[in-house]
């Protein structure tokens, strides 16, 4: 029953959106019943069904876009009603295939919303459907009611609860630290000699690239729910702190990937005891350790700075020591060991950065 996975889906709408959706619907229906005198104010509910949505936002932008396609089909069908009879095309269902289609047409042309282009057929169906005969006062109080339900819609959504995405990009954020801090264990695994396959180390590196992109999109969805949101105050500097706090995980993100290849493509020479064995290597590999352990600590104190409680583990010495002292390069393998240096200093500098701006 593959086609039951097309109906189903595991993200749904909370039960708060869902509450704020039923009380949009009630209260735009009898809100047009008491000025408009509609008894079936089905406009009104319809825009209120479509226009609740998960932040203030896109509550307007959904109230705009509605009332341009209510606007849109309106028109087309009272232009409609003007032209069938001089043109002998009372036949009813001739004319709205063709307004129809001709709605299709004209959203696409205007480069018209998706909201607004589907919007656009459907209200010049209703129209031509329910308002035939009607005078063209019936499309102005189609236009009236539907703004009227997009308004009640807009202030359901900022009355109940304006919702804030914060935990979400939060949890993006955790969730993609420890995934850095664990590649970095890798690489510190590695450079001890460990046996693994170097390809893998270096695909699952390259994998926090799709961490970084959805800690990037749950951001954007956070700034999106405190554009026009009361609540949005006193959590600018919240924001900004989680920032700066993605912008130390996307450097570190590239210095890991960077350690991984300069891996994969020499596994060879880490299988050399004379170089698996170089207290150069070996330090490389120590400082990837404490890196990782620095990158869980940079997020347990990123939690403390927003007032949250966390624990992490306790590290003997100091989690970023002093700077690597290399008295002459490898003879053989200088390129290996300058690749991993360098992307250990950024990976280091990103980190000092970030816990600066905690």
């Amino acid at each position: 029953m593959r086609w039951l996975g097309l109906l189903l889906t595991e993200q749904q709408a909370s039960w708060l959106q869902v509450l704020k959706t039923s009380v949009a619907i009630v209260v735009a229906w009898f809100a047009s019943q008491l000025l408009l005198g509609v008894p079936m104010p089905i406009f009104a509910a319809i825009a209120a069904l479509l226009v609740v949505a998960p932040s203030v936002n896109q509550s307007v932008g959904k109230g705009l876009e509605r009332s341009a396609g209510v606007l849109g089909g309106v028109v087309l069908a009272w232009v409609a009603g003007l032209v069938e009879a001089p043109l002998g095309l009372q036949g009813g269902e001739v004319v709205v295939l063709v307004v129809v289609v001709a709605a299709v047409v004209l959203a696409r042309l205007l480069r018209l919303a998706p909201m607004a282009a589907n919007q656009v057929p459907i209200s010049a169906m209703i129209m031509l459907a329910l308002g035939a005969g009607a005078g063209p006062e019936y499309g102005l109080e189609r236009i009236v009611e539907t703004l009227i339900g997009a308004l009640c819609a807009l202030a359901v959504n900022v009355a109940i609860v304006p919702p804030v995405h914060h935990e979400p990009a939060e949890r993006r954020l955790r969730e993609l630290a420890h995934a850095i801090a664990d590649a970095f264990d890798r690489v510190a695994g590695a450079l001890a000699g460990e046996t693994g396959d170097a390809a893998r180390l270096l695909a699952d590196a390259r994998a926090l690239r799709g961490r970084i992109a959805a800690a990037r999109a749950a951001m954007d969805a956070l700034e999106d729910s405190l554009r026009l949101n009361p609540r949005r105050r006193g959590l600018g500097e919240r924001i900004e702190r989680d920032e700066r706090l993605l912008l130390a995980l996307t450097i570190l993100t590239n210095r890991v990937i960077g350690m991984s290849r300069t891996i994969a493509d020499r596994a060879g020479a880490l299988t050399v005891d004379s170089l698996a064995g170089e207290p150069i290597v070996e330090r490389i590999g120590e400082e990837s350790r404490r890196i990782a352990h620095e990158v869980r600590a940079l997020v347990d104190r990123h939690a403390h700075a927003d007032g949250r409680t966390t624990t992490m583990p306790a590290l003997d010495g100091p989690l970023l020591t002093s700077p690597i002292v290399v008295p002459a390069p490898h003879p053989e393998h200088w390129v290996l060991v300058g690749a991993l240096l360098e992307d250990l200093r950024q990976a280091r500098e990103s980190l000092e950065a970030g816990d600066e701006g905690v």
